[in-house]
């Protein structure tokens, strides 16, 4: 089922991560360790500004940008063997929810190929109600890069709670580009 998400982000530097993890350790509640497999075919989701990821947890996820902080996500969840299968494999069978969303976006994948793997440490808290704060730590092709993160019900409230939070840290409020997109340029570089 389609779910519009509602976020913030902004690159962090590790001194940066590391006082926003301190400062709001208290409230984080769940701490996650995220591997990803993204997938894309001739570039196709790549141009569009999507990405098709498993995690091995047992889900495969569409994401379809709707603006600058808006992000339809499409999840189906299947059996974690069944995921490995496929990845092991290479054959795929899309869910029929994933494949019709990329039918309306002009997309249709045929040979789908993995581009990137990327894994995220994750911590997780309710900063305040309808305001998740996430702190990112992301490593791919050797890198490791930091991210704060806040979704949110009310883009209006959380864009001035967010740029609080950075402003009190003396962070500049940088638009980053998609984990995926960062991933893949560090890969082309290798």
């Amino acid at each position: 089922m389609p779910h519009l998400e509602k976020e913030y982000k902004n690159l962090l530097t590790r001194e940066q991560y590391v006082a926003l993890k301190e400062e709001f350790n208290s409230i984080f509640t769940k701490e996650i360790t995220q591997m990803n497999q993204y997938y894309d075919c001739h570039q196709q989701l790549e141009n569009n500004r999507s990405a098709l990821r498993i995690r091995q947890t047992g889900e495969i996820t569409l994401k379809i940008p709707q603006s600058d902080c808006e992000v339809i996500e499409i999840t189906e969840e299947l059996p974690a063997e069944q995921l490995q299968w496929w990845i092991e494999e290479d054959i795929f069978l899309l869910p029929t929810s994933i494949k019709l969303a990329l039918e309306e976006q002009g997309i249709h994948l045929s040979n789908i190929s993995p581009t990137a793997t990327l894994t995220t440490h994750r911590l997780e808290g309710i900063l305040s109600p309808g305001c998740l704060l996430v702190l990112d730590e992301s490593h791919y092709s050797g890198q490791t890069d930091y991210e704060i993160e806040m979704e949110v019900e009310d883009l209006e409230k959380g864009k001035e709670i967010f740029l609080e939070i950075l402003n009190r840290h003396g962070i500049e409020p940088l638009q980053p580009i998609s984990k995926i997109r960062r991933a893949l340029r560090a890969y082309e570089k290798k």
